[in-house]
C-alpha cells in the first residue's frame, strides 16, 4: 500500500508532461523573416514579420524590432517595415487595392511590436467614355 501514492504521483506526472508535449507540439510559431535581408534595407531596428491567416480577403502581419533600439525612431522602423511588407504581398496575391489597419501595438521589453490587419478591397477597373470624335 506504501507504494500506492507513489505510483499516482508519478502517473500523473507523466500525464501531465504527455499533455505539455501534445500541447507544445500544435502551437507552431509562424516563420519570421528579416525584413532588411528580404527587401534590401539596412533598418537600425532590423525588423522581423511574419504573414498569419492569409486567405483570398485579408491576412495578419505581425512586425516586431529584431534588435534593441532605443529612441522614436524604432517605432518608425516598425511601420515603415510593416507598410512595406503589406505592399508587397499584397502585390504578390494579384490585389490591386488593400487596408492597412493596425489593431494592436505595443511595447513588449525592449521590443515594439505591430500587429495589422491587411483587407482586400474592391477594384472596379476605370473605363474612359469613348469619344465619337476619331479622326
Amino acid at each position: 500500500m506504501k507504494n500506492l501514492p507513489r505510483l499516482r504521483s508519478t502517473f500523473a506526472l507523466l500525464a501531465l508532461s504527455a499533455a505539455l508535449a501534445f500541447l507544445a507540439g500544435g502551437c507552431a510559431t509562424p516563420d519570421e523573416h528579416s525584413y532588411n535581408q528580404d527587401f534590401g534595407e539596412n533598418l537600425p531596428a532590423q525588423p522581423m514579420y511574419s504573414i498569419q491567416n492569409e486567405d483570398d480577403k485579408h491576412f495578419i502581419l505581425k512586425v516586431h524590432q529584431g534588435v534593441p533600439v532605443t529612441g522614436s525612431g524604432r517605432i518608425f522602423n516598425v511601420k515603415e517595415a510593416a507598410s512595406a511588407v503589406a505592399k508587397a504581398e499584397c502585390q504578390r496575391l494579384g490585389w490591386k487595392k488593400w487596408e492597412l489597419n493596425y489593431i494592436q501595438e505595443k511595447d513588449q521589453g525592449w521590443m515594439h511590436v505591430v500587429v495589422a490587419k491587411v483587407d482586400r478591397k474592391p477594384y472596379i477597373e476605370p473605363t474612359f467614355p469613348q469619344s465619337n470624335d476619331h479622326p
